[in-house]
């Protein structure tokens, strides 16, 4: 007992000093556990530490799979499972080959192949809910990668843990691991939804209820002789479907927490001091998932027909490690797969790039990266000289379409930029000046004419790109979409005149237009 409230105390002064420095946690955590391990008070690595290693792990996986909702990923199910599979074999091939040549053995180099392969839903979630962006086309797009590469750390977590007996051994744990995952589904279809929202339960009993499916999945995964926290993380995505991981959150938040910090300080306690081989891999992989996966989901993304910053968007908020490798190294670092020094890789590759993503995935560096993105060397065709004074939308969808057809049956002369190609397409086949590109882009802007224009009109779905584009366009009259009172005001401090998406429709503003022959600063009524 001794030994378990030293690892609270270790993780209360990692948390204060995170609050005094504004600094990520995490980091502090998986530190003050080094710091506790290196003091001798712990012993040889006690049970204690070991157990409470476990639980914290099966609640991690536990609350990330609860941010899984498969409807979530809406349309973008098919690029989601293409990109999440090119990257799961992309990088864990590389990290294979840089273990390999580095003399790991080959059981230690699987380990950090699995470890390099799929991207940490923890962090890419808090990062989608900070930004407000979980019901944007690419924050589906990204939890649909997420998903799909969890499932296949999950599989690879069943596979390698019965590696001891061999092929036969191996497809028998994932007959297994794919039953559980269809239970999973009916939970989801049929179960869940009944337990949860039709009974009607008190805060009190949702808990047990929640705590007795984790439990049980558990068991499950026991009973037939798979990672405990393969069970974990199907019980968190059984509870995944909106609207009950809505009531999770808020019910389970603090919980959550607290096991949080008790992982991240025992992983650290158990942490073997790494050499100068395992430093060299841990910065060669870490830089390796930092600089290129933005690379290589840019291009698998543009391929798919999505525009650079949309590319480079989703591929820095993939550029970390998974908690979910991570607790397969504990497995097989438990088995004596592998050595404790390679674990240590693959923790400290996992806090770095974790620590990373926050300050990476925003729109200043996807910006800046986009100016040395070869898009920027290709001319784009500017709109003739003989668009003057016309009007320029941003953003083609369903609000947007609605508009458009008013002002063209009103002759308006007007110009589209729409980042989806088929929208484009189908504009131009209309005799619509249409250009597919990024409604934010200053070079896009440009050639579009837009401070030629008579009125800017912006149903870009984010407000910060529709700051970014009056920032660009000097006195031409801009109305922007907005969906809330704050950022209606943020608009109107930078010279915009928002329209609230609940009050304004599309086909309001078209009147208002029809009675103006000249655009005034006053808004819609």
């Amino acid at each position: 007992m001794t030994h378990f409230v030293l690892l609270l105390l270790a993780a209360a002064i990692a948390h204060t000093l995170a609050r005094a420095t504004r600094a990520p946690a995490t980091p502090l955590l998986v530190g003050a556990g080094i710091a506790l391990g290196a003091t001798g008070l712990l012993g040889d690595k006690s049970s204690i530490v070991r157990d409470a290693l476990l639980l914290g792990a099966m609640f991690l996986v536990f609350f990330t799979g609860t941010e899984l909702d498969p409807k979530r990923v809406g349309t973008q199910r098919n690029l989601a499972l293409r990109v999440g599979v090119l990257q799961f074999f992309s990088f864990g091939a590389l990290g294979f080959v840089l273990s390999r040549l580095l003399a790991f053995d080959t059981m230690a180099a699987l380990q950090m192949a699995v470890a390099l392969a799929a991207s940490s839903t923890l962090v890419v979630v808090r990062v989608l809910q900070r930004q407000q962006r979980f019901y944007e086309p690419v924050g589906r797009l990204v939890l649909g990668v997420l998903l799909v590469q969890d499932i296949l750390v999950i599989l690879m977590a069943a596979a390698l843990t019965a590696s001891a007996q061999g092929p036969v051994g191996m497809l028998v744990a994932l007959g297994k691991m794919l039953a559980l995952i269809a239970l999973t589904g009916v939970l989801v279809r049929w179960v869940t939804p009944y337990v949860v929202l039709k009974l009607n339960l008190d805060e009190e009993s949702l808990l047990l209820v929640v705590l007795a499916m984790l439990f049980a999945f558990i068991g499950a995964a026991r009973a037939l002789e798979l990672p405990l926290v393969v069970g974990a993380f199907l019980a968190g995505v059984s509870l995944s479907i909106f609207p009950i991981n809505g009531l999770l959150r808020g019910l389970l938040s603090s919980l959550g927490d607290f096991f949080l910090a008790i992982f991240f300080v025992a992983l650290g306690a158990t942490l073997a001091l790494p050499g100068p081989r395992e430093l060299l891999l841990t910065v060669v992989l870490s830089l390796s998932v930092l600089v290129l996966t933005p690379i290589l989901v840019a291009a698998l993304l543009e391929r798919a027909g999505l525009t650079a910053r949309s590319g480079l968007d989703a591929g820095v908020m993939l550029s970390q490690t998974s908690e979910l490798s991570l607790i397969v190294g504990l497995l097989a670092a438990e088995r004596g797969l592998i050595e404790e020094r390679t674990l240590s890789v693959i923790a400290l590759v996992t806090v770095l790039t974790m620590m990373a993503t926050p300050f990476l995935a925003t729109d200043r560096v996807v910006w800046r990266l986009l100016r040395w993105h070869p898009s920027r060397r290709r001319a784009r065709a500017p709109v003739p000289r003989a668009h003057e004074a016309h009007i320029l939308l941003l953003g083609c969808g369903e609000r947007g379409h609605a508009l458009l057809d008013v002002l063209l049956a009103k002759n308006a002369d007007v110009v589209v930029v729409d980042d989806d190609p088929a929208v484009v397409d189908e504009l131009e086949s209309r005799g619509v000046s249409a250009l597919r590109g990024d409604g934010a882009d200053i070079h896009v802007l440009e050639a579009a004419g837009a401070r030629r224009a008579r009125l800017v009109v912006s149903t870009l779905r984010r407000p910060a790109d529709a700051v970014h584009v009056l920032s660009l366009l000097g006195d031409v009259p801009a109305y922007v979409r907005v969906f809330d009172d704050e950022d209606a005001e943020r608009i109107r401090n930078e010279g915009g005149i928002p329209v609230l998406e609940s009050e304004a429709t599309a086909e309001r503003f078209a009147r208002w237009y029809a009675d103006h022959a000249t655009p005034s600063r006053t808004p819609p009524a």
